[in-house]
């Protein structure tokens, strides 16, 4: 057999080991990428080591004493808050649940695993053609970016959030949702605020408390929020594309925020519905906390102004972290809210702010959120 002969015969064998080898090792990568968009444990590692020591269990003599305190806070609030708001709780709240940061996080990753199922499944419901490698990778590269950005929001929320009113969005049937309080961040932003750690609980609970009145006390409100979350949710899985060209455009500037330039029309709608709605919430949240809380709290006023003023010490990360994950739209939903609120009462009275519980048709939109006037006028033309 000549050398030439030889050396095509190795060549060809170890062409066959090497697509062999490829085949393979494309079966494996497709095998251990999966269909996942996120690595929930590999998200919870990274806030679970980005919190470090502020992951730190409650002991379980603390926790007992501040739920023991937020039970009986939430009784001596919620007769006072309902006649502010001027309806009952068809029920009185359920037992409020207090939380470390790492248990925080464990319970927005449950809700959140859920939504990104939803995003999953669109996406192979659009996909076209048979699962490759070459897919593969760019899921694995995606996850690993996700699991980071995730890893690095979550950490830092929890060590943000003081209260969350748990509405159970995405559960199905009339399922109640529950308060939680963030205790280690509740008392550390007592303590940086120089104000007794229990009133400053009491203050956090009022505010929550609130948001359990507008959810419970008014049936159709929970399901029109999940279906405005479904709806986002599906709109951005199913119609990503052109995203990175929408990213490059906001990047260079433009009018609004970053966020809403990179939606499409129809998820800018759904956007601003929903931008719309959390308005509401915390501007109605904040109106009734504001009238409820000189009977509550002797203090409640000074408390407040050094709670507002607490953003003013923001350092420029911190900032540019509230921009870039757009947390800070959240500081503006409760100042807009709360000047339609309070214009509405002042022109029309409390009786007419609550016509907005009714339906989703009473909801006002974004421009009358900052409008308010243009809002008592259509509402008045619906019952003239």
């Amino acid at each position: 057999m000549s050398r030439h002969t030889t050396r095509l015969g190795a060549g060809i064998l170890v062409g066959g080991l090497l697509a062999f080898g490829a085949s393979v090792a494309s079966r494996e990568i497709m095998r251990r990428t999966g269909p996942r968009l996120i690595d929930w444990e590999k998200v919870r590692s990274i806030a679970h080591q980005r919190l470090g020591e502020a992951a730190a269990p409650i002991p379980a003599a603390q926790r007992a004493e501040a739920e023991a305190f937020y039970r009986a806070t939430l009784l001596r609030i919620e007769p006072i808050v309902a006649e502010e708001i001027g309806s009952d709780l068809p029920e009185a709240l359920e037992t409020p649940a207090v939380v470390d940061r790492l248990g925080w996080v464990d319970m927005n990753l449950a809700t959140f695993r859920i939504l990104f199922e939803r995003v999953e499944q669109t996406i192979l419901d659009q996909q076209r053609g048979p699962d490759t490698a070459g897919r593969a990778v760019s899921r694995w590269v995606n996850r690993t970016i996700g699991n980071q950005q995730l890893g690095f929001m979550l950490a830092f929320l929890g060590r943000k959030v003081l209260g969350q009113y748990d509405v159970s969005l995405l559960a199905a049937g009339p399922t109640r949702g529950r308060l939680h309080f963030v205790e280690p961040n509740i008392v550390a932003t007592a303590a940086a605020l120089r104000v007794p750690r229990d009133e400053f609980r009491t203050f956090i609970a009022l505010h929550e408390a609130t948001h359990a009145f507008e959810f419970e006390a008014h049936a159709w409100l929970r399901p029109y929020f999940s279906g405005l979350v479904a709806e986002t949710v599906e709109q951005l899985a199913a119609e990503s594309g052109g995203l990175m060209g929408r990213v490059r455009e906001a990047i260079a500037g433009g009018e609004g925020h970053w966020i809403e330039r990179i939606l499409t029309p129809a998820q800018r709608e759904t956007f601003n519905r929903t931008q719309a709605l959390m308005s509401l919430l915390e501007g109605y949240s904040n109106h009734v906390m504001n009238a409820a809380g000189a009977r509550i709290l002797p203090g409640f006023r000074e408390l407040h102004d050094r709670f507002e003023r607490r953003g003013e010490r923001r350092g420029a990360m911190e900032r540019a972290i509230m921009r870039l994950t757009g947390l800070d739209l959240k500081m503006e939903q409760y100042a807009a809210g709360e000047r339609f609120a309070d214009h509405v009462i002042r022109e029309r009275g409390r009786d007419f702010l609550n016509r907005v519980w009714t339906g989703p048709e009473q909801l006002p939109t974004l421009d009358e959120i900052r409008d308010p006037e243009s809002w008592i006028v259509r509402i008045e033309g619906m019952t003239s």
